[in-house]
């Protein structure tokens, strides 16, 4: 008889077991399968997740699943509303009533079944005499003493740990008083005095008004899962075309979920 209800409370055990670890996973995962979103980011990309994949849609002009669907707009990370969207030489937006909006402002946008949180951020300028600066020009071989064309740092609590990250961003790219005699863009974070590698990108000979000039575009929570996602963009010099690149951060490093180019 005791025999027999050990076994009983041994079923009752991992039933009870399995059903927390379904709750707990099991749910989640079944919620992203069965997710479609779409990111839509200033005029140069279009992404779309589904099956747990990450997709450029590069015909979105002519696309049935982004023409004329609605979407959360934001502008320099600000929500303005709900509208349809509609591309052709760039987007514009329309109400119920298909009266025109006006998009005045850094352009991102989103349609998905949950709710994407887009951190407004603030940043401020870095003096070059910033201690994480100083490592991180040492580290690739730059003069302390160089020149930035930008440069900013944002702080917030970027995986929602109770902890306030820093992230930077320095350049050199298309100064507007001064001759660089070669090019750097790096972007990091610091986190408890660890300085994370974003983006790197240092040459050698002087091209500063080719390639393009980085910046933090959005700050994002694209999975619902209370940690935020990052977008970095690359603007070309007068070319209205960016390189935009969504990054996570996962295993102690950032990698690239997606890019345009």
């Amino acid at each position: 008889m005791r025999e027999k209800k050990t076994y009983i409370v041994l079923i009752v055990v991992l039933v009870v077991f399995f059903l927390v670890m379904f709750v707990a996973f099991g749910i989640q995962n079944i919620k992203e399968g069965n997710q479609e979103n779409i990111l839509i980011i200033g005029n140069s990309s279009v992404f779309s997740h589904s099956d747990r994949k990450w997709y450029n849609v590069t015909d979105y002009s002519t696309n049935s699943k982004t023409n004329w669907q609605k979407y959360n707009v934001f502008l320099d990370n600000k929500s303005v509303g709900t509208y349809s969207l509609w591309h052709d030489d760039k987007w514009y937006a329309f109400d119920d009533k298909k009266n025109a909006v006006l998009l005045d402002g850094r352009l991102f946008a989103y349609k998905a079944n949950y709710n994407i949180d887009v951190y407004d951020y603030n940043s401020e300028v870095v003096d070059r005499n910033d201690p994480y600066v100083q490592k991180v020009l040492e580290e690739n071989g730059i003069d302390s003493s160089s020149e930035f064309s930008s440069s900013s740092k944002i702080s917030f609590d970027f995986d929602n740990d109770g902890v306030i990250e820093d992230f930077y961003l320095i350049t050199n790219k298309f100064p507007l008083d001064f001759t660089p005699d070669f090019d750097f863009s790096l972007a990091f974070m610091v986190k408890n005095d660890t300085i994370y590698k974003i983006y790197r990108d240092v040459i050698s000979s002087s091209n500063y008004y080719e390639g393009c000039k980085p910046y933090f575009n959005t700050f994002l929570d694209v999975n619902s899962d209370k940690q935020y996602e990052l977008i970095l963009s690359c603007g070309k010099y007068s070319v209205s075309g960016q390189i935009d690149m969504l990054y996570k951060f996962s295993d102690g490093e950032f990698k690239i979920l997606i890019s345009n180019q």
